[in-house]
């Protein structure tokens, strides 16, 4: 099994009233094609947001985060798997937030909303029982997973600039999760280190921590024989 970071486009369906459309006339040359679209192309994202997220007077999100999402919704699954193959990526903002409830972590919080801390909530949970259902519903569903991993674990702000992060990321609970994927036999096709942290100056960067970590771990298993 390969293993590298993902990076994973998120589509985003938004509607929109053109004041000024113009009728335009196209031609399309089928003969031959341009380039190929790889299957692993259509990514879907299952964020972390709480009911309580809010923008613009708005609370959208419901039950729709991956904490409150009903994974036995009929619906959801059949439509899910009306895309395969599709890869799904867990994570999205507040997954540098998030702790695992495995190891040397005993308590498991919610999410609470903290102006303060990023992303206006504080530290959030994903407990392993939560984890062997999601599990279930990806293998259910024939997905390919790609995990957002808490790149923030053990760093601070800085507290001269704003959204700069420093100090040294502590790896030990990313470990026990990752020990615990793979001693349930969970399926990861890859990882993701931080949600699009350097792209938002936080100083937070695909660690050489992280590579030798997976690599560490997987060569255990031998279900890793080449690193990309």
């Amino acid at each position: 099994m390969n293993f590298k970071f993902a990076f994973c486009p998120i589509i985003l369906l938004l509607s929109a009233s053109l004041s000024f459309a113009q009728n335009v006339n196209g031609v399309i040359h089928g003969a031959a094609s341009i380039a190929k679209t790889d299957d692993n192309f259509v990514c879907v994202t299952l964020d972390w947001w709480p009911a309580e997220k809010c923008d613009y007077n708005q609370c959208p999100w419901g039950k729709a985060g991956i904490l409150n999402l009903d994974l036995r919704y009929g619906a959801l699954i059949n439509a899910i798997k009306a895309f395969n193959p599709l890869r799904i990526k867990v994570g999205g903002s507040l997954q540098d937030n998030v702790v695992y409830k495995v190891g040397e972590v005993s308590s498991c919080p919610n999410f609470m909303k903290r102006e303060d801390n990023l992303f206006g909530f504080s530290q959030g949970c994903l407990s392993m029982e939560r984890l062997d259902q999601l599990n279930r519903f990806f293998n259910h569903t024939g997905v390919k997973l790609t995990f957002g991993l808490n790149a923030l674990f053990g760093r601070n702000e800085s507290q001269t600039e704003k959204g700069l992060w420093i100090g040294d990321w502590q790896p030990q609970n990313t470990r026990d999760f990752m020990q615990y994927t793979i001693s349930k036999g969970y399926k990861v096709g890859s990882y993701e280190f931080g949600n699009q942290l350097s792209g938002s100056r936080m100083g937070a960067k695909v660690d050489a921590k992280l590579k030798n970590l997976v690599k560490e771990l997987y060569a255990i298993t031998k279900s890793s024989k080449e690193w990309n």
